[in-house]
């Protein structure tokens, strides 16, 4: 009996470390980097397409409403950038590398981007018609 205990303790142990190996992560970071990266883009391309498109332009702002735009959207296109990085695959790195450069690009890219359009988003908002 304590052999059946002891091979389910092994099997189930096991099955959480090979989850979280560098190339398993890694993986995962390059899927989810490319998820991330469309999701950044079509929120982008539905928040600023509208504007756009009825004629409005970031020359409209008053001087600091328009320093803080482009900031955001500095931000939000160093935030994109770094997606990238993190959705394309691995292939002139080792692999502990590569790991270590993915984890630091999903993390900054995602908080970049979504930082860059909140600043995008407040300066168009409350900027005065």
């Amino acid at each position: 009996m304590s052999d059946l205990v002891e091979s389910v303790h092994t099997t189930t142990d096991a099955a959480p470390d090979a989850m979280e190996t560098p190339a398993a992560e890694t993986q995962r970071i390059i899927q989810s980097g490319t998820i991330w990266l469309a999701a950044v883009l079509v929120a982008a391309a539905v928040g600023l397409g509208p504007l756009l498109a009825s004629g409005w332009r970031p020359s409209q702002l008053p001087m600091l409403g328009g320093l803080g735009f482009w900031l955001g959207i500095v931000s939000a296109s160093a935030g994109t950038a770094s997606l990238i990085w993190a959705g394309c695959p691995t292939l002139g790195f080792p692999l502990m590398q590569a790991w270590k450069q993915k984890q630091y690009c999903i993390r900054f890219g995602i908080c970049s981007s979504v930082a860059g359009m909140a600043l995008v988003g407040l300066m168009v908002l409350v900027t005065p018609a």
